[in-house]
């Protein structure tokens, strides 16, 4: 009688690793379909996260270009009102204008001398 309990233990232990084979692989596809949620997911947040800073950089060049724009601006005025004071001052003292071209002029020579 010991053989036919052997046999019998033997296909029950043999029904046992079917249905734990079965359970682990239902486990392996439940796992692995949760990792792709959650890769999913992930993803999907980083994504949102770069346009988010990809926005506000975007944001903040068109507010700096606004700014440079505006600075250029001011300095071009800037400029072409001292041209204009300059044009002036020469118009009216012109020997004046040129001793002092002259006078920038040997210094700045004085200054790129080698030693």
């Amino acid at each position: 009688m010991a053989q036919p309990n052997a046999q019998e233990d033997f296909a029950k232990l043999s029904a046992d690793l079917a249905t734990l084979r079965s359970d682990v692989a239902k486990l392996t596809e439940t796992l692995a379909a949760i990792a792709r949620t959650e890769g999913e997911a992930a993803a999907d947040a980083v994504a949102s996260r770069v346009r988010a800073g990809k926005a506000r950089a975007e944001a903040a060049a068109a507010g700096l270009v606004d700014e440079g724009l505006t600075a250029y601006e001011d300095a071009k005025e800037r400029a072409q009102a001292i041209t204009g004071d300059v044009g002036a001052v020469i118009e009216r003292n012109p020997y004046g204008a040129v001793l002092t071209a002259l006078g920038v002029g040997f210094l700045f020579g004085l200054l790129s001398r080698s030693r």
